[in-house]
C-alpha cells in the first residue's frame, strides 16, 4: 500500500505555528519534541542541528501535519508563493468555510481573496487560500452540499 503519511512544514516559530494548525485542524497535538545527534545530523544534512518538532492530527484522525523548526540550520527564508516552482500547500476540508474564515480573520490571519467556487475536477467546492504564520498558503476547502 502506498499513501501519504504526513505533510511536513518548516516553520520559524514552532509554538506560533503549532497554535495556528492546532486551532485549524482541531485534533490532537503531539510534541513538541527536540531532536539532535548523529542520526539527526545525517538525515537533515546539518551537522550540529537541533530540530524542534511537533505534529497535529486532524479531527478525522487521518491527516497528520508535521511542523519542524531547525535551530542552527539555514538562515534562508523562502517565499512560499504558490507560483514558485517547488512551493507546496496544505488543503484542509472545512464544514463551514464562511465561519472558519471569519474566525481566522478575527485572529489576524490573512486571506488572499474571498472564497470562490471551483470548477472541475472540484466543481462546486468553495475554496480560499489563507496564510499561516510563515506565509505558507493553506487552502480551505468546503465540499458542495449534498441534497
Amino acid at each position: 500500500m502506498t499513501s501519504i503519511h504526513h505533510v511536513g512544514i518548516t516553520v520559524s516559530d514552532l509554538e506560533r505555528s503549532l497554535a495556528f494548525y492546532a486551532d485549524l485542524l482541531g485534533g490532537e497535538t503531539l510534541g513538541p519534541y527536540e531532536r539532535s545527534g548523529p542520526r539527526v545530523d545525517a538525515v537533515t544534512g546539518y551537522p550540529g542541528i537541533v530540530v524542534r518538532q511537533a505534529f497535529v492530527r486532524a479531527r478525522d484522525a487521518g491527516t497528520l501535519v508535521e511542523l519542524l523548526q531547525y535551530v542552527g540550520g539555514s538562515d534562508v527564508v523562502l517565499e512560499p508563493d504558490n507560483g514558485h516552482v517547488g512551493a507546496a500547500h496544505v488543503a484542509v476540508t472545512v464544514a463551514d468555510l464562511d465561519a472558519t474564515l471569519a474566525r481566522l480573520r478575527s485572529q489576524g490571519v490573512t486571506a488572499l481573496s474571498e472564497p470562490i467556487v471551483s470548477s472541475a475536477p472540484m466543481a462546486g467546492h468553495r475554496v480560499v487560500y489563507v496564510l499561516d504564520p510563515d506565509r505558507v498558503r493553506v487552502e480551505l476547502v468546503e465540499p458542495p452540499a449534498h441534497d
